[in-house]
């Protein structure tokens, strides 16, 4: 009958089952199989606040970088740019925070101020650092009184260049001020409705200081100290007089109201314009093909090329970071980010690359022209600039002040010379002076 052979056959189950439970002594004598225990993975997360396509070429290094290091595991993570410094700050003072973070190196000071970041001297090899882009380190070294400590490994940099729509351009772009201003007075139709501009530029301190010392100016001399009202005093008022020309002349739109410039720009009334290399993209996409870039103009009659400010978004660690094995992690990813592979991926998305012989004009059908040829002129633009001030002072301070002294005199509240007065006063009032 089939039900009693079924459940004999489930009592015999049981009792087999019982029985090998109890056979300890088959166990004992049993050859384990040998199981490897996995690799210890080292785990680093990293914050950054890169934009949409940046960001998702820095997601794909990253995911590289993690196949080709097993032990090793990046985990990047955005962060909102407005935030990403204080909340840094705030995160890594209290022992948390992030292992790795890539900022703007102008605000590495704070930073430093905070006991938020490793001193990075180390990190590298010199010999590997000095592959890289001279301005592009300084602004990345905080000075003390022990001298300039390295805080960050540059990744990218970022300075102003002359950027043109080529065709309007037979030849080569203008290459001094003299020769940019009459093409610009040339093309320019202020009557027009709306008005043509040959030269569309915003007067805004960061956009205009590099003139500055292209004019002898000088806010502070060797030992650092205020200069602005006395050895720096005749170029600095000369390049606010130049300034003041330049927006109260009726064939260039040269002005402080940066919106308005930008509209200009945007809506094809105006060739050329004097801008940030982050900026690349905007250009790019209203010129296509046709987009330009040069250095700077060079100011006509002085000996001195302007020096505009070189800022460098930085890899930084965590003060936290004190174990061997994420240091040393850290500086394996570090060596990845400026390697040729991934300096070249920076280059597709329009950041400019720090690796100084990296070949920009490699054919690679992912990089047009046109951005071959911009990055070759802001690299020029970078090795002649001047690395970006990060301290905390400067930032919350010196900047102000001189933003201060260039709006008086472009608004005629203050002759040139009054506002260079009160500039060097205010910084002399604040800032140690013998």
């Amino acid at each position: 009958m089939t039900f009693p052979r079924q459940l004999r056959r489930v009592l015999i189950s049981i009792l087999m089952l019982l029985t090998c439970t109890g056979c300890s002594g088959l166990a004992a004598n049993a050859t384990p199989t040998a199981v490897s225990a996995p690799a210890p993975r080292t785990v680093l997360l990293l914050w950054h606040a890169w934009p949409d396509a940046e960001s998702r070429a820095l997601a794909g290094v990253v995911e590289r970088f993690n196949r080709a290091n097993p032990s090793l595991q990046i985990v990047p993570q955005m962060h909102p740019a407005a935030q990403l410094q204080a909340d840094l700050a705030a995160a890594m003072r209290e022992g948390g925070g992030p292992h790795l973070a890539l900022v703007p190196s102008h605000t590495l000071g704070a930073l430093v101020d905070a006991g938020a970041l490793l001193p990075l001297n180390d990190l590298l090899p010199p010999d590997e650092v000095a592959r890289l882009l001279p301005t592009a380190v300084g602004a990345a070294q905080v000075m003390s009184a022990a001298g300039a400590t390295l805080y960050g490994i540059p990744i990218t940099f970022d300075t102003l260049a002359l950027f043109y729509n080529q065709a309007n351009f037979t030849g080569a772009p203008p290459a001094d001020t003299t020769t940019l201003l009459q093409v610009a007075r040339d093309i320019a139709d202020p009557d027009h409705d709306p008005p043509a501009w040959g030269l569309a530029f915003t007067l805004s301190l960061d956009r205009t200081l590099g003139y500055l010392y292209a004019f002898g100016g000088q806010l502070f001399d060797a030992q650092g100290l205020v200069s602005l009202g006395t050895t720096g005093r005749v170029g600095t008022e000369a390049w606010l007089t130049w300034l003041l020309a330049l927006r109260e002349d009726p064939k260039l739109f040269a002005s402080v109201d940066g919106v308005a410039v930008d509209n200009a720009l945007s809506s094809q009334r105006a060739l050329m314009t004097l801008d940030w290399a982050h900026a690349l993209a905007r250009y790019h996409t209203l010129w296509a093909d046709r987009m330009g870039v040069a250095p700077l103009p060079r100011l006509t009659g002085a000996p001195a090329a302007p020096q505009p400010y070189v800022q460098s978004d930085v890899l930084v660690l965590n003060a936290r970071l004190s174990g061997a094995s994420e240091q040393t992690a850290a500086a394996t990813f570090a060596r990845y980010l400026v390697a040729e592979a991934a300096q070249r991926e920076w280059l597709r998305v329009g950041r400019q690359p720090v690796l100084l012989n990296l070949d920009l004009n490699a054919d690679d059908p992912a990089v047009p022209p046109t951005l071959r040829a911009a990055a070759a002129a802001f690299r020029l633009q970078g090795e002649t600039g001047l690395p970006m001030p990060n301290s905390r002072v400067a930032n919350e301070f010196v900047w102000g002040v001189l933003a201060d002294m260039q709006g008086s005199a472009l608004r005629r509240l203050l002759t040139p010379a009054q506002a260079v007065a009160a500039a060097d006063a205010a910084l002399r009032a604040r800032l140690p002076n013998p």
